[in-house]
């Protein structure tokens, strides 16, 4: 039985182990941020910024091939240029998890992709149905190995008789 609880041990370090890294990777490449967070930090590089477009601020210029909006969160505005693919993805009111870059000369965010908006409490509920699952497994395997002890030790082993030689 040392093999038993060492074995579900394992397992339960490598889960708190994938656990933790999917927790790093999403802090440090998927959260999105706030318009706010945004004006505050000036970001270098690509960020994700999460908001919804604001009514009324909706300007579509066909001839340079881009939408300049209004990204809105929690009553802090960022004016947004999208020069991204598949322009009919951006619809006043529409919630939006933009990805681009701040431009520090434009005052601007210069947004090139539209990606999902997380759905968190879905994402968690998939994960948390994992733990019961994981119960369910580790109690009938201990049931099973205790029983296979049992059986193994109230019977001797005998050898089937040759009844054809």
């Amino acid at each position: 039985m040392t093999g038993f609880y060492l074995r579900w041990g394992v397992i339960i370090l490598i889960g708190l182990w994938i656990v933790t890294a999917g927790a790093n990777r999403y802090y440090r490449d998927v959260q999105p941020m706030s318009p706010e967070q945004v004006l505050r930090n000036h970001p270098a590089g690509p960020v994700r910024i999460i908001g919804m477009v604001e009514a009324g601020s909706l300007m579509k210029e066909p001839e340079k091939s881009q939408i300049r909006f209004a990204l809105v969160r929690n009553g802090q505005h960022i004016s947004v240029v999208y020069r991204g693919s598949d322009p009919d993805l951006v619809r006043e009111l529409k919630t939006l998890v933009l990805v681009g870059e701040w431009g520090q000369d434009s005052q601007q965010f210069l947004a090139d992709e539209i990606h999902l908006v997380p759905n968190y409490g879905f994402i968690t509920a998939a994960y948390l149905v994992m733990i019961p699952l994981a119960l369910f497994l580790f109690l009938m395997e201990r049931r099973v190995r205790l029983l296979y002890n049992e059986i193994k030790l109230s019977k001797t082993y005998e050898p089937e008789s040759d009844k054809f030689g």
